[in-house]
Parts: C-alpha cells; sequence; structure tokens
C-alpha cells in the first residue's frame, strides 16, 4: 500500500539509472533550442523516439508487478497487463502523426501512466520509493517534451 510520509531513501541503482535515463532527454530538448533551425526536424524525431520508448518502458512495470505480487487477483492482473501493453501502442502511434500531435500524444501518456502508476501503488505493495522516484523521471520528461513542443510552435 501506498505510504506517502515514509522518506526512505532511493536505492542508488534505480536512482542513477533513471537519471541517466533523463540525459538523452534533455540534451536533445535543449539542442532544439541551442542548435540552428536545420536540425530541428532530426532532433525532434530523436525525442519523440526515445520518448515513446521511455514511456514503453514505463508502461512495462505494470506488467512485471502483475507477474510478481502474490496478493494480485487474477482479475487485477489482467486489468495492469492490459494496461501495461496501452503506453507502448500510443508511443508508436505517437510517431506516426505530426511531431506536434506526437509530442502532446507522448506527454499526456507520461502524465496518464504516472497516474495509473499511482493506482497500482495504492492497491499494491510496492517499495516506498517508488512513486518519489517516478514524480521527479515524469516530470523532467514531460518539462523537456514541452520545451521542445514550445520551441516547435514558436517557429
Amino acid at each position: 500500500m501506498l505510504q506517502p510520509d515514509d522518506r526512505t531513501p532511493i536505492p542508488k541503482t534505480p536512482l542513477w539509472l533513471g537519471t541517466g535515463g533523463l540525459v538523452p532527454l534533455v540534451v536533445i530538448a535543449s539542442a532544439t533550442w541551442a542548435l540552428p533551425g536545420a536540425y530541428t526536424p532530426t532532433l525532434l524525431f530523436y525525442l519523440t523516439s526515445y520518448a515513446a520508448v521511455m514511456v514503453t518502458f514505463v508502461g512495462a512495470v505494470h506488467w512485471g508487478v502483475s507477474l510478481t505480487h502474490p496478493n494480485m487477483a487474477e482479475q487485477d492482473q489482467s486489468v495492469f497487463m492490459t494496461w501495461s501493453v496501452v503506453p507502448a501502442l500510443v508511443g508508436w502511434v505517437s510517431l506516426l502523426l505530426p511531431v506536434k500531435t506526437g509530442l502532446l500524444l507522448l506527454i499526456a501518456s507520461f502524465v496518464i501512466q504516472y497516474a495509473a502508476d499511482r493506482q497500482l501503488a495504492q492497491r499494491f505493495r510496492m517499495p516506498s520509493w517508488y512513486l518519489r522516484l517516478r514524480t521527479g523521471l515524469t516530470s523532467v520528461a514531460v518539462l523537456c517534451l514541452a520545451f521542445a513542443l514550445i520551441h516547435l510552435a514558436r517557429g
């Protein structure tokens, strides 16, 4: 169950891996502003592609918890496993859309996936630090995508 007052430190490995996973988003989103406009389409393709992979990864957490949680009923397993594939499909669709629409869809996907993670953590025991880690990672990912979207809207 979710225990919001628990301040157990985030273990080093997930903290470093999660933070490291944000580096491409931060670098590419920043590059859209720093480099000449001729690079923007390529950078936006790189950004949306990487974000689609990232949102797929966070969706897969639901599959993993469904497989391993000892107290999860079969109906709950079905719901969470089904949900776990939605971010992959949405990420893929985001790559088929015009870039502005794709960026908006990815932003929405990260936010909705975070809400789904909160539901999962409220119903089933997860590490107490997990949602704090996801809050930070999701915030940075969404800001990077929004940063690139703002740059695109300016042009």
